[in-house]
């Protein structure tokens, strides 16, 4: 490999990592509106459903994104790409603790659905550090 294609590979996996950190910001704050929206602070429109719905479509805006990353560095066989994929069913299993049909939320499976995610975040970090290095 070139010093030039190991430096865009660098600043891409960097950019990689930023939008990484941009989307995990997202998807706290849809989390955090969960209770925003259990206390009826919410707009009158917000509801579970539409919650739901916006947080799934940031979800596959951000596979999309690491999907086209991936396939550039033929990594879609990788310890990267496992961990990636264990992330993002685990980002899309936090739903799973709002039922939009009543409105409610089991804050149990919420508060243990985001420490998978926080396990997986730190996952996916150390297995793109390997693939650098």
């Amino acid at each position: 490999m070139t010093a030039m294609t190991s430096r865009y590979r660098i600043l891409e996996t960097n950019v990689l990592l930023e939008r990484f950190v941009t989307y995990n910001e997202v998807f706290s704050e849809y989390l955090k509106t969960i209770k925003i929206i259990e206390r009826g602070e919410a707009l009158r429109y917000e509801t579970y459903g539409r919650l739901i719905d916006n947080y799934i479509r940031n979800v596959k805006q951000f596979i999309q994104l690491c999907n086209s990353y991936l396939a550039k560095y033929k990594l879609e066989n990788s310890l990267v790409a496992e961990k990636l994929n264990n992330y993002f069913l685990d980002l899309i299993g936090a739903i799973s603790c709002m039922d939009p049909e009543s409105e409610t939320v089991d804050h149990g499976s919420l508060a243990l659905a985001q420490s998978r995610i926080k396990e997986r975040q730190t996952e996916f970090v150390d297995s793109i550090n390997f693939f650098i290095k």
